[in-house]
């Protein structure tokens, strides 16, 4: 039997999603809709929005997908009225200001998440919590760091240490800042779930973390030039973005399935106090330019800058792809598949 014959979140639920408006957070709201679920979104701002709710609207109908005003996640009595009668809480809002202080993302990141599980925790109709981690969180492929196999109970505690190393807080500190305020916030999910279970044993809680993600833009004139989303696009451009140069040869994932397994972390049964590794399989830009010649002939790109392969073995992310294949899937979306995905909007000329 499928879990989705007998799901832990009965269909028609609702589920509140925090950083609804981002590349991931729109496809996991896409994938509960898909499924047959009712989303919440938290956003700043409704009316710089409302494109969300139109896209959906078209997709879904009337009725299905709502946008609510929370200007402050982290504020007294934040989540008071947006989470009543909600089924289970998607967390993927936290600090992307590639700030290089970690008092401000380290912080602010943690600060994010215990406002939202505090929430979830005090509000009993809340049967499961989904928290958006990273890879970074467990693994980094930094020249500075050995090759290592992840196990589901690997953190990147170099991150932190580098992170939190003393002043001055200089912009090249930046990415070690993001990835320990994943390291840290994570760590404090866990931390108050385990010290809070017993009060809550119904509360399941689940993470996800996702590498880079890759994949279908769902709205590019709103989307188009958001984060990783725009890394390939611009290759296919035949410009080199000057965010490209930080970012080395590891592993990547489609948003779709990164959203499918969000998905799959608040409605399968079985899927209890999980760490679901997203890691669809490894890529460099050179092997992307090579993707794209291949895909696009008689097309002049850039000339290949960053190659060479992630070291790191992943075996939990196997566990994650079982998932998807229970979910209907054949498996993680391939390289050349995203790709394509990724600026399919170009080549229609949508974008």
């Amino acid at each position: 039997m499928s879990p989705l014959d007998n799901p832990a979140l009965p269909k028609g639920s609702i589920v509140l999603i925090t950083g609804a408006n981002g590349n991931l957070g729109s496809h996991i709201s896409d994938q509960f809709l898909h499924y047959g679920y009712k989303v919440r979104a938290a956003v700043r701002d409704i009316e710089k929005n409302a494109w969300l709710a139109e896209l959906f609207e078209k997709s879904y109908g009337k009725g299905v997908f709502e946008l609510v005003r929370i200007p402050d996640l982290t504020a007294d009595g934040a989540f008071d009225e947006a989470i009543k009668g909600v089924g289970a809480v998607v967390h993927t809002a936290s600090v992307v200001s590639f700030s290089p202080d970690p008092n401000i993302v380290v912080t602010g990141s943690i600060a994010l998440v215990l406002s939202a599980l505090k929430a979830a925790y005090a509000t009993d109709s809340v049967k499961r919590f989904v928290f958006t981690s990273s890879s970074s969180a467990a693994a980094l492929s930094h020249p500075n760091i050995p090759a290592t196999t992840v196990t589901e109970e690997s953190w990147c505690e170099y991150a932190v240490q580098q992170a939190w190393a003393d002043p001055p807080y200089t912009p090249e500190r930046a990415g070690m800042v993001y990835a320990a305020s994943k390291v840290q916030s994570e760590q404090a999910v866990w931390k108050f779930q385990k010290e809070n279970a017993e009060k809550r044993p119904d509360l399941v809680v689940n993470s996800i973390l996702p590498n880079f993600l890759y994949g279908k833009i769902l709205d590019p004139v709103h989307q188009g030039s958001q984060g990783s989303g725009s890394f390939i696009p611009s290759l296919y451009k035949g410009e080199i973005s000057p965010m490209l140069s930080w970012v080395v040869r590891q592993y990547y994932v489609n948003i779709q399935d990164a959203a499918r397994l969000h998905f799959i972390a608040a409605t399968f049964p079985e899927v209890k106090q999980q760490r679901i590794f997203a890691f669809g399989g490894r890529f460099s830009f050179d092997k992307i330019i090579d993707i794209l010649k291949e895909q696009n002939p008689g097309r002049t790109f850039p000339d290949h800058f960053s190659g060479g392969e992630d070291p790191n073995e992943i075996p939990p992310a196997k566990k994650a792809e079982k998932l998807l294949q229970e979910l209907g899937r054949p498996g993680y979306i391939s390289l050349e598949d995203t790709v394509a995905d990724n600026v399919a909007h170009l080549r229609s000329g949508t974008a």
